[in-house]
């Protein structure tokens, strides 16, 4: 019996993933997946959606959230898994990140008006958000549908991204107060994706130490964009200073990252069931 069967890091609609969250449930589904974290960008909103249609339909779905921390060098995202979705402080602090990315919003609308000359408006950008939170990817759309840019790829590199033209910084978390959050709601912290801190393996492992220190829990070891090496790096790491392993695709569908698919942790499959019953354990 195949017993791979568990993808611990996907999106919805609610951040910046392509499909609604019934639709992502029922995709797992399809695909022989037995257990499913939704883990969007700051907002538990797809949460309630995904559990019910998870219940209905026989998947176990583990409630979760991706944290941006603010570090100095590359990028820190912390996974927060079996959270609390109606936790009262974790909700309270996003909907004031949500409050500061609208400013924010405003402010790179202004910068294309102002310095890049661009007819474009802030409800060019909330109708390809279609209602959700509005997000980079949504930028990346307008821009693409008015002509400014030939692929949302272009998008990010000249415009979007941090340091570009338009980028204008937001609001983040500490990565102490992102795992004190998770924690506080009764999850598991978990750093997203370690090679995305861009550092070389020995700085990578003493800022994953600095991080432990802090209270964090485990790192995303089997990752979808991981080298077989990787994994088995991250793997040997976690055993080493006695942490826990995750394992996910970081599906958000055909925008944001096309050759990204759900399910595909580890190569074409997804993680082992055991990765989800250890950290069960854990809690």
């Amino acid at each position: 019996m195949n017993d791979r069967t568990v993808d611990l890091h996907a999106h919805t609609t609610a951040s910046d993933g392509d499909l609604p969250p019934a639709q992502l449930v029922e995709k797992a589904v399809a695909l022989g997946l037995t257990a499913l974290a939704v883990t969007d960008h700051d907002t538990t909103a797809a949460l309630a959606e995904a559990m019910e249609t998870g219940s209905r339909l026989g998947i176990e779905i583990v409630p979760g959230i991706e944290l941006s921390a603010e570090v100095t060098v590359g990028q820190c995202h912390i996974l927060g898994l079996f959270i609390d979705p109606e936790n009262g402080a974790l909700n309270g602090r996003l909907r004031q990140v949500i409050e500061n990315r609208d400013l924010r919003n405003a402010r790179i609308v202004e910068r294309m008006q102002r310095e890049l000359h661009w007819d474009i408006t802030l409800e060019d950008v909330e109708a390809e958000a279609g209602g959700q939170v509005v997000a980079r990817p949504h930028f990346a759309k307008a821009l693409l549908r008015k002509g400014y840019v030939a692929s949302m790829q272009q998008a990010f590199d000249e415009y979007l991204g941090k340091g570009a033209k338009a980028y204008v910084e937001r609001d983040r978390l500490t990565p102490k107060e992102c795992i004190a959050l998770i924690h506080g709601a009764g999850g598991l912290s978990i750093l997203a994706h370690p090679t995305n801190l861009n550092r070389d393996a020995v700085e990578t492992e003493a800022e994953i130490l600095r991080l432990a220190g802090l209270g964090l829990d485990g790192i995303e070891a089997r990752y979808n964009r991981h080298s077989s090496e990787e994994n088995a790096r991250y793997l040997d790491m976690a055993a080493r200073h006695k942490l826990l392993t995750s394992g996910g695709s970081d599906f958000h569908g055909l925008t944001v990252k096309p050759n990204v698919f759900l399910g595909h942790v580890e190569g074409d499959q997804p993680a082992p069931r055991q990765v989800l019953d250890h950290l069960r354990a854990a809690l």
